[in-house]
Parts: structure tokens; sequence; C-alpha cells
């Protein structure tokens, strides 16, 4: 009598899992792993390459918009075009050197405040660090030019006292002279630019600009209060008709 074979049935693991009869008893518990964590593992799979390819895209954009960065920044020559490159990129790595222009920019235009606010801004990003020097400086001349001179000399003195060798420090001392010359206190500007030209014997053009300065100290006057009447004299001396200026009888009487 022949004996039917029977068929194959799945062994029953001890875990109550099916296993497939014709599998290799080694590969059992790599398949009864599987069959717990398969899932998982396509997800984690799945998730390292989306999170990979927005790694990737990211970087791309980056880069993308870091050279897009670079071409506007150098293309920019006007004060309106700056502001655009600032405000685009300026979280970019060509921020900064934007900002030190846009802030020059200004600073031409006689906008000392912006100027002086672009600067500040400048310092408060913090890098790259080569930037500080200019940004510091800039903002003690804009200080000066809007006429606070007693910040503008405590910015400059900052910069001396913290950077005495930086190749800037030349026109800080200079930036003192003028302010103290401002300030009315001449003879203090004067000996100031006389140790400069000693400290700095045998480089020319810092002993061109000393000597520019010093005759611009030497000549500088403090501007005279003038009364309303010494104005409208002044005025009248261009003019081809006589013009009379009430003395101050002559208002009182026309009061009455």
């Amino acid at each position: 009598m022949t004996q039917k074979k029977t068929a194959d049935k799945p062994v029953v693991a001890k875990s109550g899992a099916d296993v497939p009869a014709y599998l290799p008893l080694e590969l059992i518990p790599v398949y009864l792993w599987w069959r717990a964590n398969g899932n998982q593992v396509l997800m984690n799979a799945a998730l390292v390459l989306v999170v990979g390819g927005l790694a990737f895209g990211a970087l791309e954009w980056r880069k993308g918009r870091a050279a897009r960065a670079n071409r506007e920044f150098m293309q920019a020559g006007s004060l309106a075009e700056l502001q655009v490159v600032v405000e685009q990129y300026g979280s970019t790595k060509v921020g900064n050197a934007a900002r030190l222009r846009l802030a020059k920019a200004y600073f031409d235009a006689e906008d000392y405040e912006a100027a002086f606010q672009t600067y500040e801004a400048c310092l408060k990003r913090g890098e790259p660090s080569g930037f500080a020097g200019f940004a510091q400086l800039g903002m003690a001349h804009s200080l000066e030019a809007m006429g606070r001179l007693d910040e503008a000399f405590a910015a400059y003195s900052r910069f001396v006292e913290a950077h005495p060798e930086h190749f800037l420090a030349v026109q800080a001392q200079m930036g003192l002279a003028r302010v103290l010359t401002l300030q009315g206190r001449k003879d203090e500007a004067k000996r100031l630019l006389e140790l400069l030209k000693a400290e700095r014997t045998g480089d020319l053009m810092v002993e061109m600009a000393v000597a520019q300065l010093t005759g611009v100290v030497d000549r500088w006057e403090p501007r005279a209060t003038r009364s309303f009447f010494e104005r409208v004299e002044e005025a009248a001396r261009g003019l081809s008709v006589p013009v009379v200026v009430p003395s101050v009888e002559t208002e009182a009487e026309a009061l009455d």
C-alpha cells in the first residue's frame, strides 16, 4: 500500500508565530525577529531617507542662497541696492560685509543716525570678528558727525585703548584730535598730534595726514554766536538796494 505524502505544514514556534516548514532552522530566529520588528524597521528606514533627503535639499538650498547673496553683494552699488541685500541676505556669510557697506553709504548720504545703527548691528551679529574694528570706528565717526562729541571722544578712546596695534588706531587718534578741537581744546589736540607724529616717524602716509590735520587745527576757530541783526546786515551786503536794519528803539516804537 502506497503511503500518501502529506503536505508540509508550518512549524509553530514557541512564541506562537507560524514558521514556514521550508525555512532552515538557523534562519528561524531571524524570521521571528522580522515578524516582530519588521514594520518598525521599515518605518525607521523611511524616516531616515526622508530626513536625509530634507537635509540634502536644505544644504543645496543654502548653497544656492549663498551664491545668490555673493552675486547680489558684489553687484550692489547704490544705497537702495545695499538695503535690499541686507534685508534679504543679512543672515548669510556676506551679511556683515553688506552691513558695513550700507553703513558707509548712509554716512556718505549724511544719514549719520542710520549709519550708527547699522554699524551697531554689525557688532551685535558678532561675526566675522574681523569686522569689529571697522564697525567700532564707524560708530565713533557717526557720533562725531552727529555732534555727540563726548560720546565720540569716549568711543575713540576705547578703540585706542583696546586696539593700540590695530592699523585703524591712527584713525582713532586723529579722531580724538578732531573732537578735542571741536570742544575748544586745541592745545590738547596739537599735543596729541605731535605724539602721534613722533610715534610714526618714517611712515610717510601718517606724517602727511598728521601734518594736514595739524594745519586744520591751527586754523580752526569756533563759530561766534551772531545776533539776528548781524545776520541781516551780512545778507544785505550782497544786495544792490540798501536795506534798513531796524534798531531796538525803532522796534519798540513800532510795538507801541
